[in-house]
């Protein structure tokens, strides 16, 4: 494993992003930027007419739709180009300012919502049915008469929009230290040499063969956190206050009766995962059992819990060998869905490698008017390819979202986004496993290899998710409670979920107590739910995709619904409803029996 990292300028253009089909160049993007204030001064001269006619709120919303628009081409290019290389001035101050004018706009815009909140609902449904330039508006027009108690005057808009840059600045903080101020060290390998860890190099080294390795790995990543504890705990704290001075502000009961609010979901979505992925914790402790008696340890620690425990350990997968993979294991998504990823694949649209100063891990994104991007820092792992999957999802999923909608339409809710990604994996593992010839010793560890790519998927995905959203519940409750949240109590409640969701057969290191320190997701209250719900869909999706001939199509209708309905309709198209319990029992049946035939081949291959 090469863990080498490159500067910019040695990795070929192939592998780096092409940002020019969003803006030409940093000019262009100035140009763009001066350009703002012509339309803020058309929107403004609707200030006090919305309630005037249907014809002056739809002219007054294409305004506003496209002044959205132009904004998000500014700030994607923006934070794109600044993610390249963190410690850019140039782009780190274009950054700074495209968000000053997000909260901005957002204070110019912010009579908007509280007149058309004030035209009488049964005049603003009518408009709504004979406007037909209203049409395409009908869901955010509904979700604004669904949101009327939580909308504050215009000039208390006005005031929480002000507030904006100072909340970003919260996460930006924590960015920085993350990405360009922390520094890990070096991890020292068997032979003597030495190795620069990074949030790159991380995920490679937390799998390497080496115990003594991955102990260094865990421990200097986790002290590094550490040494800044009491800086990152004011940080994250503050991030947390602000998610309560805004539920509160808006009237919601708590911060996650707020987030569950905005998809249109029960709070009994949230409790039941914690609820049920309790109830299923033995089965895990059951594969954490098998893992150690595997690695013939005597006792596990959590730095054991990453590398694999058979087979392709050492495997290094080329860049464009797992475009390859992708093309043929992708195949049950469609002949339409291939060729259309084809497209992604071909452009420079996907930034491959680590080089320094690059946000770590990965990401889709991009912009309503040139095509989704993709972020990578690959290191040849197999897990590397299974991200390259689960991005390529989230990259097709805003492709047909974009194609098929308009912007305002266009952005598909968090509760839906982990789907079209976790299809990708579970599609693709399926297809690898349908390679292993388990007649043979090679194939038998390839499949224990997949197997147990699978199983750490779920635990990362599903089981880990869930100890992160239970970590954010029990600290937002301590905030709502007016009780005080140090370093202290943040590392003792996260020490506590340790204990529990790895059980009594796991050392749980000191240092890993800090763990919390490290997670950005963290700073988006209420996310990290939606990868296990994400997750946990994804699997019904996937047997569906297998069992119903008409599924590529329905799923096609699914990715190009964007948003233009709440959440739970959109699912409907599959026939999913996340608010009964099927579709988490379904994924942790499935891990019980692959756990069962993870053992199975292990003791055939005479591991234990």
């Amino acid at each position: 494993m090469n863990y080498t990292v490159k500067s910019r300028e040695e990795i070929d253009e192939q592998y780096k992003w092409d940002l020019k089909d969003i803006f030409i160049s940093d000019e262009s993007w100035e140009t763009a930027f001066n350009e703002l204030n012509t339309v803020a001064s058309e929107l403004e001269g609707y200030k006090g007419r919305l309630s005037e006619s249907s014809v002056v709120l739809a002219q007054a919303l294409t305004i506003y739709q496209r002044a959205s628009a132009d904004l998000m081409e500014l700030y994607t290019y923006a934070k794109m180009s600044k993610d390249l290389d963190n410690r850019d001035p140039v782009h780190q101050g274009m950054y700074d300012r495209i968000v000053s004018e997000y909260f901005r706009m957002s204070a110019i815009t912010a009579f908007m919502d509280p007149e058309i909140s004030s035209i009488d609902e049964s005049t603003l449904r009518q408009w709504i049915t004979n406007e037909t330039a209203l049409a395409e508006y009908s869901h955010f027009l509904d979700n604004l008469i669904r949101n009327k108690d939580h909308i504050l005057s215009e000039n208390e808009e006005r005031i929480l929009s002000g507030i904006g840059p100072a909340i970003d600045g919260i996460g930006e903080a924590f960015s920085m230290l993350n990405d360009v101020e922390l520094d890990f060290g070096e991890v020292e390998k068997d032979d003597g040499s030495k190795i620069k860890l990074t949030h790159g190099t991380y995920g490679a080294l937390r799998e390497d063969k080496s115990r003594k390795v991955r102990s260094q790995t865990f421990e200097k990543m986790h002290d590094a956190y550490r040494s800044f504890g009491n800086t990152i705990a004011a940080i994250y704290t503050s991030s947390v206050k602000s998610d309560v001075f805004f539920a509160k502000t808006r009237k919601f009961d708590s911060c996650m009766n707020k987030a569950m609010f905005a998809d249109q979901l029960p709070d009994k979505i949230y409790t039941n995962l914690i609820d049920a992925i309790h109830e299923r914790l033995p089965s895990y402790y059951r594969y954490l059992e098998l893992r150690k008696k595997t690695l013939k340890l005597e006792d596990l620690h959590i730095y054991d819990t990453a590398v694999p425990i058979v087979g392709e350990t050492d495997r290094e997968y080329s860049f464009e060998e797992a475009k390859t993979i992708l093309r043929e294991g992708l195949a049950p998504l469609g002949s339409d869905y291939l060729r259309d990823m084809e497209e992604l694949m071909s452009g420079r649209a996907i930034d491959v490698y680590e080089t320094p100063g690059k946000t770590s891990g990965a990401y889709a994104w991009g912009t309503y008017g040139s095509h989704p991007y993709m972020l990578l820092n690959w290191s040849g792992k197999l897990d590397d390819v299974f991200t390259f999957a689960h991005e390529t999802g989230h990259c097709m999923h805003s492709y047909y979202s974009g194609k098929s909608q308009s912007f305002i339409n266009s952005h598909y809710p968090i509760f839906l986004a982990e789907i079209a990604s976790t299809v990708n994996e579970n599609v693709l593992l399926k297809y690898l496993l349908g390679k292993c010839d388990v007649s043979s010793r090679e194939g038998l560890e390839t499949k224990a290899a997949l197997l147990n790519h699978y199983l750490d998927g779920v635990k990362g995905t599903v089981i880990r998710q869930t100890m992160f959203a239970e970590f954010e519940y029990k600290i937002h409750l301590m905030v709502e409670e007016g009780k005080a949240v140090t370093a202290q109590v943040l590392s003792e409640t996260y020490g506590s979920l340790l204990q529990l969701y790895f059980g009594d057969g796991v050392v749980i290191d000191e240092y890993m107590k800090w763990e919390w320190a490290r997670i950005p997701h963290f700073y988006n209250a209420y996310y990290v739910y939606k990868y296990a719900t994400g997750f946990c869909a994804a699997a019904l999706i996937s047997t569906q995709l297998y069992e119903d001939v008409g599924a590529a199509g329905k799923y096609n209708k699914f990715l190009s619904a964007g948003g233009n309905d709440y959440p739970s309709n959109i699912l409907g198209i599959m026939g999913i409803d996340m608010t009964e319990p099927e579709a988490v029992k379904t994924t942790m049946d499935l891990f019980e029996e692959r756990v069962e035939e993870l053992e199975d081949i292990l003791r055939k291959l005479g591991c234990y």
